[in-house]
C-alpha cells in the first residue's frame, strides 16, 4: 500500500492562542496573582446539560460517563464567584479594553456588543460546569511576510482552574487561575506547514504582547492547534505550552493522520464494512486463571472479567511500523478509566504464548486477516466498552475521526469528540455590554506601536537590535526598557534579562541589583550570583548601609600601626593589609579595602 507523501499532503492548520492578562480577574475583583496561601477546600460532581439547541453535547456526555469527583483548593485570590456560590460581577473594563486593542491590532471588525455565552465544560476545570466567553472582534487578518493569515475571532474569556493531581477517580484543582481573563485569538486554517505554524504563533505573540497587559510567566500563553490533511477531518490539539513544541507536535500528528488514512484504504481493500463491526465479548476467566500471566491474574484478583473479542480485518494494523490502531483503541478506553487492552499484534508477550494465541483464535473462529483483543474489566462496564470499541473501529473506515486530542510531550492523545453547537448557551447573569463609540476611540488612540517601531525605540536606548528582537519574542521588552531608562547599561541589562527571563515577582530584585551596578557598588560579573542567591543580595545591601563605618574602622586599624609605617614605608602594606582582612573579610570588596589601606599609608608617609 502506497502511503501519502509530503507532496500529496495538503495540510491546513489553524491556531487558537490564549493570552493571560494581568490585574484583576474577569468577573470579580480578586487579583490574578495570589500570595500562595491555601484557605480550605470543597468538592463537586458535575453533569451535562442541554445547550442552546436543546440537545446535550456528546463531548460533555463522554466526560460525565467518567463519573469523576472534583476537589478544589481555595486560594487567597479566589472568592464566592470562583466557588460558583455568587453570580459573576460586571466584567473588568480594563480587560475589555485589552481585548478591543488586540482586535484592532489584528484588523478585526469590533462587534456592537459583548454577549457572553456559557461553554459547557464538565472535566472539572470550572466549578460551574461551563466557561464564560464573548466574541470581541471578527474577520480580521495578520500579515505574515507576504501572506495574510485570516483571524476568525478574538474572544475574551475566563481561564480554567489549575490541575494539581489525579488519584483514582478524583481530580484535584487549585482555584488560583480560575477566572483570570484570557484573550483568545483564533486564526483561519490558512497555515500550510508545522514550521509556518510556529512562526505565526511566535509573531502573533510578539504583536499581542504590545497591548501591555499580557502576563509573562512561562505558562501564561497556551496554543491550541487545529489541523486536517486531505482525506481526513479536523482534529483539535489542546494545551501546547511552548512555541518550540508546536512544530514537532504537528509533524507527529500529520504522520498519525497519514497512517490512519492508509489503514482506511487497507481495510476497504480487505472488504471490511460497517455491518462486520460487531464486538462480542467471550469471558475466558475460567481458562485464563491457569495461564502464567501476571497481568491476567491481577485482573482476576481485582474481580474483573477477562474478555476476548474479535477485531475483524485488523491484523497487522494494531501495531506494525507506523500503524498503531491499537493505541487509538486503548486511548478511547483510557478516558473512561480502563487502563488499556492487550491485542494480538503485540503477542506473544505478557505471559501469553503461541499455544494460548492459537486457542483464542480457534475460540473466536478468526480468519487470516482478523485480529483479537483481551481486556480485564468489570462486567458492569462491558456494554460501554463494546460501544466505544465498535465506534472507533467503524471510524477507522473513514480514516481520521474528528476529535479533540491533548498534547502529551511531542505526541497527542485522545481526549473527547469535537464539541458541537450543543455546547453553547447564553449567559443569563451578565447583560449585554455595548461597545460605544467613545470606547472605540479611546482604544484606537491608545493603540500601541507595531513590532518594527518597538524595535527601533529599543535600539534608540542603546539596546542591540538582536537583543531587542529577543526581548519582544520573550515579552521582556517592557521590563528591559524600564531598567535601562532608570539605570543605563543597555547592553548588559538586555542581555542579562533576556537570559534569566525574570517573572513579575522578580522585578523588585532587578531594580535593586541594577541600581547597585549603576552606583558602581557591584561589578557586572556579580549580577548572576546576586540574582540567583537573594540572601547574598541582602548581605550586600546591609553591608552597603554600613560602608562608612567600615571604612572608618579600616582607617583606625592603619593609624594604629603608624610606627610600622614610619619604619618600613610602603613595605608596611602587606602586614597591615593582612591584619585588616582578618576583620573585614566578606564585609567589603577586597579592592575597596586595598585602596583605603594604601591611601591611608600614603597619607601617613607624606605627613612625615
Amino acid at each position: 500500500m502506497r502511503s501519502l507523501t509530503d507532496a500529496q499532503t495538503d495540510v491546513r492548520i489553524g491556531l487558537e492562542i490564549h493570552f493571560q492578562l494581568k490585574g484583576e480577574k474577569l468577573f470579580c475583583r480578586c487579583p490574578t496573582e495570589g500570595k500562595g496561601n491555601k484557605l480550605g477546600s470543597f468538592w463537586r460532581k458535575l453533569r451535562a446539560v442541554s445547550g442552546e439547541v436543546s440537545s446535550v453535547d456528546k463531548a460533555a456526555v463522554m466526560e460525565m460517563e467518567k463519573e469523576r469527583e472534583f476537589h478544589y483548593e481555595i486560594t487567597d485570590n479566589s472568592c464566592l464567584v470562583e466557588f460558583d456560590e455568587e453570580p459573576p460581577h460586571t466584567p473588568n473594563g480594563e480587560n475589555i479594553d485589552a481585548a478591543i486593542k488586540a482586535s484592532l491590532l489584528l484588523n478585526c471588525k469590533i462587534v456592537d456588543a459583548l454577549n457572553f455565552m456559557r461553554k459547557i465544560v464538565i472535566d472539572g476545570s470550572n466549578t460551574s460546569g461551563f466557561q464564560r466567553t464573548a466574541i470581541v472582534g471578527i474577520n480580521g487578518y495578520f500579515e505574515h511576510g507576504n501572506k495574510k493569515i485570516g483571524i476568525s475571532t478574538v474572544c475574551l474569556e475566563e481561564e480554567a482552574s489549575r490541575k494539581i493531581d489525579e488519584k483514582d477517580n478524583k481530580i484535584y484543582y487549585s482555584l488560583e487561575r480560575l477566572g483570570i481573563p484570557l484573550i483568545e485569538v483564533s486564526t483561519s486554517p490558512d497555515i500550510s506547514s508545522p514550521k509556518e505554524a510556529r512562526e505565526v504563533a511566535k509573531n502573533l505573540g510578539m504583536l499581542i504582547r504590545r497591548i501591555g497587559k499580557i502576563q509573562r510567566d512561562v505558562d501564561s500563553i497556551r496554543q491550541d492547534l487545529n489541523i486536517s490533511i486531505n482525506g481526513g477531518n479536523r482534529v483539535e490539539i489542546k494545551g501546547v505550552q511552548s512555541l518550540s513544541a508546536i512544530e514537532t507536535v504537528l509533524e507527529n500528528e500529520i504522520k498519525r493522520q497519514k497512517s490512519l488514512i492508509d489503514i482506511s484504504q487497507i481495510l476497504k481493500q480487505r472488504g471490511l464494512n460497517q455491518d462486520d463491526i460487531r464486538i462480542e465479548f467471550i469471558d475466558i476467566a475460567h481458562e485464563a486463571i491457569k495461564w502464567n500471566s501476571n497481568i491476567i491474574r491481577k485482573g482476576i484478583e481485582q474481580g474483573n472479567k477477562i474478555f476476548i473479542f474479535k477485531l475483524p480485518k485488523l491484523k497487522g494494523l494494531l501495531k506494525n511500523g507506523n500503524y498503531r490502531l491499537g493505541k487509538e483503541l486503548a486511548d478511547r478506553l483510557r478516558v473512561i478509566g480502563i487502563g488499556g487492552m492487550i491485542h494480538s499484534d503485540e503477542l506473544p508477550a505478557y505471559g501469553i504464548n503461541e499455544s494460548m494465541i492459537s486457542w483464542i483464535r480457534q475460540i473466536l473462529n478468526l480468519e487470516e486477516n482478523d485480529a483479537f483483543g483481551i481486556i480485564a474489566i468489570p462486567e458492569s462496564k462491558s456494554a460501554l466498552v463494546k460501544n466505544i470499541l465498535e465506534e472507533r473501529v467503524a471510524q477507522s473506515l473513514d480514516g481520521v475521526p474528528a476529535e479533540t486530542r491533548a498534547a502529551i510531550g511531542d505526541e497527542t492523545r485522545f481526549m473527547r469528540p469535537l464539541p458541537g453547537s450543543s455546547r453553547m448557551y447564553p449567559e443569563t447573569d451578565i447583560p449585554l455590554i455595548i461597545i460605544t463609540k467613545e470606547m472605540l476611540e479611546k482604544n484606537i488612540k491608545d493603540l500601541p506601536k507595531g513590532v518594527d517601531e518597538r524595535i527601533k525605540m529599543l535600539e534608540s536606548l542603546g539596546i542591540p537590535k538582536q537583543e531587542a528582537m529577543v526581548s519582544l519574542d520573550l515579552g521582556l521588552d517592557e521590563i528591559i526598557e524600564e531598567i535601562v531608562k532608570k539605570y543605563g547599561n543597555p547592553t548588559v541589562a538586555s542581555s542579562f534579562i533576556n537570559r534569566v527571563r525574570p517573572k513579575e515577582k522578580d522585578k523588585e530584585k532587578l531594580n535593586i541589583i541594577f541600581n547597585l551596578l549603576n552606583q558602581g557598588k557591584i561589578p557586572k560579573e556579580a549580577l548572576d550570583t546576586l540574582y540567583q542567591y537573594p540572601e547574598k543580595l541582602e548581605e550586600l545591601i546591609t553591608s552597603s548601609k554600613q560602608t562608612p563605618q567600615l571604612e572608618n574602622r579600616i582607617r583606625e586599624i592603619v593609624q594604629a600601626r603608624r610606627e610600622l609605617i614610619l619604619e618600613r614605608g610602603e613595605n608596611a602594606f602587606k602586614p597591615i593589609m593582612g591584619e585588616v582582612m582578618k576583620e573585614m573579610r566578606g564585609k567589603l570588596e577586597g579592592q575597596i579595602i586595598s585602596k583605603i589601606v594604601r591611601d591611608e599609608i600614603d597619607k601617613i608617609i607624606h605627613e612625615k
